[in-house]
């Protein structure tokens, strides 16, 4: 997901992660299947919308959500 250029819109499709990340990223709603949109991917954490609200990740745990771009 850290590539993805702002505006752009993708399907979750796995979390390459340990057990604690991927159970808190589901929890905010970041699952295989949830469409999510990259609202600004400059400088810094990636900001994405999902599911009505917004999420600031890191750029390491942003890298660790694999995504097909729909």
């Amino acid at each position: 997901m850290s590539m993805l250029p702002s505006g752009s819109r993708c399907v979750v499709r796995g979390i390459v992660a340990g057990r604690g990340l991927i159970k808190r990223l589901v929890e905010l709603g970041l699952e295989p299947g949830s469409t999510v949109k990259v609202v600004r991917n400059e400088r810094g954490p990636l900001l994405i919308e999902i599911k009505g609200s917004r999420l600031a990740l890191s750029r390491g745990i942003a890298s660790k959500v694999l995504v097909e771009v729909s």
